[in-house]
């Protein structure tokens, strides 16, 4: 939150910043508007009682940008695969898959642009982003199965009362830091870290605080288009 902080107070000062660079040969880059796209991959930890290991599953994220300036680009995105649910409480330990995609809208923030000033020949780029979008739940079977197995004993320990069935739409916020390491002027490594919340009845538990899951990414930037015009 911090950093977000510091990049909305940088915005204000900066919005009249020169979108040109010029390198020590005398050489001058200006800033072109373009289009991205951005391919990746990783794991999703989803907040539960279960142990660590069991909470761990893919995740995959497509999503397509508009970079307006140096510093601010809009994202869609479309990220999903699993979720995991659990307990480990007097005994009773279960785990249980949740299958899920959910498109959304970020609005990224180029921090090293933001502060050090624009520079197209830099290797390393931070971004902070801030988002929201819909998470659209299915195939809610293992904890559907879980529940019609359970003793009474384990029902008085166990609240399901958001138990669903077919699929289920929930809200969600997020927000994160995306790395990029530029390999060409049309490709970067990007690596991305991200924490969304939800509303508390996505993994059927009632627990009287949202849900959360967190995704750590790997994947590719491909710029579409020309980014910057060289005199």
């Amino acid at each position: 939150m911090k950093l977000f902080a510091v990049a909305a107070l940088s915005l204000l000062s900066v919005s009249a910043q020169a979108q040109t660079y010029e390198s020590k040969d005398g050489t001058k880059y200006e800033f072109q508007k373009h289009w991205f796209l951005n391919l990746e991959g990783g794991a999703q930890y989803t907040l539960g009682e279960a142990k660590f290991r069991r909470l761990v599953r893919p995740n995959v994220q497509l999503g397509v940008g508009r970079q307006f300036n140096p510093w601010l680009a809009v994202r869609l995105q479309a990220n999903g695969w699993e979720s995991r649910g659990g307990w480990n409480l007097a005994g009773f330990t279960k785990a249980y898959s949740i299958n899920y995609v959910a498109p959304g809208l970020d609005v990224m923030f180029n921090l090293s642009n933001i502060i050090a000033g624009y520079n197209p020949n830099r290797i390393f780029n931070l971004s902070a982003f801030l988002g929201a979008g819909a998470n659209i739940a299915f195939n809610n079977d293992d904890v559907n199965d879980i529940a019609a197995g359970m003793t009474a004993q384990e029902k008085g320990l166990y609240d399901l009362e958001y138990l669903w069935d077919g699929s289920k739409v929930s809200p969600f916020g997020r927000a994160g830091l995306e790395a990029s390491f530029k390999l060409t002027d049309a490709v970067s490594l990007l690596l991305e870290c991200n924490a969304n919340m939800l509303t508390d009845k996505y993994n059927s538990k009632k627990a009287e605080n949202p849900d959360w899951y967190f995704n750590a990414l790997a994947g590719l930037r491909i710029n579409l288009g020309r980014t910057y015009v060289k005199t």
